[in-house]
């Protein structure tokens, strides 16, 4: 009595859940149509359309009708899996109660009739949840009302999986016994029907002596039920069933290209998410639903690079051998994706793992653009002139020595830095501070607008460990928690192409169904991510990566201009390189399938094969696009490379040579203020030294040093240390060690300013003349009287020359003030009322 009550109470809280469900579904449309030749076209010219291939499943999925299958196979499936079908309404209230109280009891649901099962199969819906359950129920108890027993039936039978790539009896049939489902005996229907409760267990081939011993519980239970009578029971228990296995389509040695395995592909999955189908069923529709598929195919472009791939010979090797690689070139103008190479050799099987769209890799710096700059671009938190100072973000000790944080790749810190030097050479400090200036979370969000899928919020690694994205080495450096596609990757610089539009690429156009009415689209749906002052710019950033950066050597950059970003990941195991032109965007991978490291070559492999498929394909153009386009609204501007303002006089006077550079900026960001990095020092030219006041004059030359202030707790170089200047205060002398710079002497205990690594620093201070001075001093003192050794304050050696104004501006928060003490050979600003020298950052 108890055990009704409950059962009672908890059917009828589940009966009230029930009355807030979505049972909306059409079966129909979703289990039809099938059996049927599905098309492929493509384009071979802007307004022409020619068939490409015609679909033929390796499951050969063949929809029977109801009157055509066996009786046998029927009775076979009612039998063991609903013998109440022809009774109930949908739903079964005897095994409906039981599953409810299976439920509560912590044990499986079970319950499921073959009205439910048919919804299951069609929705690919198999979450263990209340909502879930109730939805099959409701939408089962729908279908009962519109449609017949039999209608369900057939469709049930049509669409139900049997192992081995079978869906639908008479597939099955055709593959286990080499015939129709129309004709099969008893006991090859009780073989079929011992299958479904669990396909793999139960596979007739693979696991024989399994299914048998299920067959004979259905072959008993049609018994029990009089569906057979016993002596045909007991025959069918002594028939031997032979296994034809037959092959199920004459186009199975048919191999098909990589651009067409990816279109298969998205087909299913996008049928999957807009019509909420199965993966089985969205693929039987693709197979032999009779669909129209139009395609954004270039076959001559997949020729090319299927034979491109297929030819060893094209692709660099060292001595550790040649890298496995993939390759995917997209319209620019359009996203659509036109040809695709999913790995080195001749393909040899179709749906095989494809490395440019299935594999996902850690991009390295190829990602910045998209994580970093152009976002940052996009906001006006950086131009193509701003100045970071490329050094070590974070320094940690550990025991005795110290972890620089991040590195770059070369092992190279270089001082200031402007985003177009950092984007040029992939230097890692820089894309840290910009992301810290836009913040993990909004460069995240970012990056899932731009189609990087594989991106994680969270995730759980293998480990159990919680992986995620939204933090600073995956998004400033790449190193990504699950890695990246090709296809994504590259699909994320058809930002720059499109003028800062992006849709995520596609492989065709239009999907139609057997009767012509339109199911899936694309071409259509791009959305703005960034201004076409910022897409402008940052191509041309890009194309300085070709030109003078870590892509420099491009052989195609002769003919048409090239814009990209290299990457490699932390390991080495993964080289990339995505290019674009006007008119295309290719993305190249190249690493070993096992991540191993890919060794050093001379130049980065993907460039390499990037330049090989690239110039194939403009060699086969009638006509192309030379060079991008641009916008009205950027304009070219003059500014000093290290400090991103407009030059000043002293900028000219830079030992390196010449500081001013070209960038691009967008209207009303350019540089307006002039450089007050630059500082004129007066210098002796033949002591290669900071002039003191003992420099003969001739010897004195001005040239300007860098006004940064530095502090670590460790030495390490930094390329322009020996052309940075600093205040000395009254009261501190410069040092004298020719290997330090003048303001050697502002160091504290522990601390440190960077070093060039060069012997006599440019930024000493001149010793000789000091030294040479002082020992002329010293041997005087030690001719006069003793009367005279009290008069020291006179005799004592001046070390700081007279200062004269500077042409150079100061920076902020650096004041000097009128004294008597002097520092060393600098010209300096107007007097204030304190004292104090550049501050530390």
């Amino acid at each position: 009595m108890i055990a009704f009550l409950s059962a009672s109470a908890v059917a009828s809280v589940f009966f009230v859940y029930m009355k807030n469900i979505d049972a909306d579904l059409d079966v129909r449309a979703l289990a039809g149509g099938l059996g049927l030749t599905t098309k492929i076209y493509y384009k071979p010219t802007k307004d022409t359309e020619e068939e490409l291939l015609r679909l033929h499943g390796s499951e050969n999925r063949i929809w029977i009708d109801g009157e055509s299958i066996s009786p046998n196979i029927k009775k076979a499936f009612i039998a063991i899996e609903d013998h109440r079908f022809y009774e109930h309404c949908g739903i079964d209230p005897k095994r409906l109660f039981g599953a409810i109280l299976n439920f509560f009891g912590g044990k499986s649901y079970g319950g499921s009739t073959i009205t439910q099962q048919l919804i299951k199969n069609l929705t690919g819906e198999s979450q263990v949840t209340v909502k879930r359950k109730l939805t099959e129920i409701m939408r089962a108890l729908r279908l009962e009302k519109t449609t017949s027993k039999d209608d369900i039936l057939e469709m049930y039978l049509n669409n139900v999986y049997l192992s081995s790539g079978c869906f639908g009896v008479e597939t099955a049939c055709e593959k286990y016994f080499g015939k129709s489902a129309s004709d099969v005996s008893v006991t090859e229907a009780a073989t079929l029907a011992a299958i479904v409760q669990n396909p793999s267990y139960y596979d007739p081939v693979k696991k024989s002596e399994n299914n048998k011993a299920r067959r004979q519980t259905v072959l008993a239970r049609m018994e029990e039920l009089g569906f057979i009578s016993e002596q045909e029971y007991e025959n069918a228990l002594c028939e031997q069933i032979t296994l034809a296995e037959s092959e199920s389509s004459a186009h199975a040695d048919e191999i098909y290209s990589w651009f067409v395995d990816a279109l298969i592909e998205d087909v299913i999955n996008d049928l999957t998410e807009c019509y909420g189908l199965s993966r089985e069923m969205a693929s039987a529709k693709v197979y032999s639903g009779g669909l129209s598929i139009h395609s954004t195919l270039d076959k001559d472009m997949q020729d090319m690079i299927d034979e491109f791939y297929a030819n060893a010979k094209n692709f660099p090797r060292n001595e550790q051998g040649i890298p496995d690689s993939a390759a995917i070139i997209i319209d620019g103008k359009t996203g659509a994706v036109r040809a695709v190479a999913g790995g080195r050799g001749r393909k040899s099987a179709n749906r095989a793992f494809c490395l440019a769209t299935k594999a996902r890799r850690s991009p390295g710096s190829c990602l910045k653009p998209i994580s970093v700059y152009a976002p940052a671009l996009e906001k006006d938190l950086i131009t193509w002139a701003t100045v970071f100072d490329d050094v070590p973000v974070s320094i940690t000790k550990n025991g005795s020595s110290y972890t620089l944080w991040p590195k770059n790749n070369p092992r190279v810190y270089s001082g200031l830095t402007t985003v177009n030097k950092a984007i040029m050479n992939s230097v890692n400090t820089v894309a840290v501070r910009v992301l810290e200036k836009i913040g993990v979370q909004n460069s995240f969000n970012f990056c899932k607008k731009a189609g990087l899928s594989g991106l994680v919020e969270s995730a759980a690694g293998e480990d159990g460990q919680i992986l995620s994205d939204v933090a600073v080495a995956p998004l400033a450096l790449g190193a990504t928690s699950l890695g990246v596609s090709v296809r994504d990757m590259a699909g994320a610089y058809t930002m720059f192409t499109r003028g800062g539009e992006f849709e995520k690429p596609y492989t065709y156009t239009a999907v139609y169904d057997s009767a012509g009415a339109l199911l899936l689209s694309h071409g259509e749906n791009a959305e703005r991510l960034i201004s076409e002052e910022s897409a402008d710019i940052m191509t041309r950033l890009l194309k300085n990566v070709v030109l003078k950066g870590t892509a420099k050597g491009l052989s195609l950059a002769n003919n048409v201009e090239v814009a990209g970003k290299t990457g490699t990941s932390n390991s080495g195991g993964d080289r990339w390189f995505i290019g674009f032109t006007p008119d295309y965007v290719c993305g190249v991978w190249s690493g070993y399938r096992d991540g191993r490291d890919v060794g050093e070559y001379k130049n980065n492999p993907a460039c390499t094969v990037f330049d090989g498929i690239m110039k194939k394909v403009y060699s086969s153009l009638p006509s192309y696009t030379k060079k991008f386009a641009t916008s009205e609204n950027v304009i070219a501007s003059a500014y000093c490379v290290d400090s991103g303002h407009l030059a000043a006089k002293a900028c000219h006077s830079d030992p390196r040579g010449n500081r001013i550079e070209t960038g691009y900026f967008k209207k009303g960001t350019q540089p307006r203020e002039q450089c007050s990095t630059h500082f004129l020092v007066e210098y002796d030219k033949i002591t290669h030294a900071v002039a003191c006041e003992k420099c003969p004059k001739e010897n004195i030359i001005k040239t300007a040093l860098l006004k940064v202030a530095r502090s670590f707790p460790c030495e390490f170089k930094i390329t322009d240390s020996q052309y940075t200047y600093r205040y000395l205060p009254i009261g501190i002398e410069p040092a004298l060690d020719e290997n330090l710079p003048f303001f050697a002497s502002l160091q504290k205990k522990g601390e440190y300013f960077g070093t060039s690594g060069k012997d006599k620093a440019y930024n000493r201070y001149c010793r000789e003349h000091i030294l040479e001075e002082t020992a002329e001093e010293t041997t005087q003192a030690t001719t006069e009287p003793q009367t005279h050794s009290s008069a020291k304050t006179e005799s004592t050696v001046t070390t700081r020359p007279s200062v004269q104004t500077s042409e150079a501006t100061a920076s902020p928060g650096t004041t000097a003030t009128a004294s008597t003490a002097e520092t060393p050979g600098i010209t300096k600003t107007e007097p204030s009322e304190e004292t104090t020298y550049f501050p530390d950052e």
